[in-house]
């Protein structure tokens, strides 16, 4: 707002002061309109982050339940571990 200029209307001519006072409230009115947009910018902005965190942490998510999956898909497929028997051990099954 540092565009201020002083007029005084006996200084100016009557179509000249018109058209001085015209740009001015049409400057107000494109910065109330810029300020407004922003404003509305900034809270769309916001919400859309707000309401996209869990987009961010989705893949994570299912990265490591996908891997937890496996591991346990894998735990329960594969085949007990058989120790493999010394000749000199005795074999603990029980008939």
């Amino acid at each position: 707002m540092g565009d201020f200029s002083v007029v005084h209307s006996s200084d100016v001519a009557p179509d000249e002061l018109a058209s001085l006072v015209a740009e001015r409230i049409a400057r107000e009115q494109a910065h109330g309109f810029r300020r407004f947009f922003l404003t509305c910018f900034a809270i769309a902005l916001a919400g859309v982050w707000l309401l996209s965190w869990p987009l961010h942490v989705l893949p994570h998510t299912l990265l490591w339940s996908l891997l937890a999956t496996g591991a346990f898909v894998i735990g329960l497929t594969s085949p007990p571990r058989s120790h493999a028997t010394r000749p000199d051990r005795q074999s603990m099954l029980l008939r």
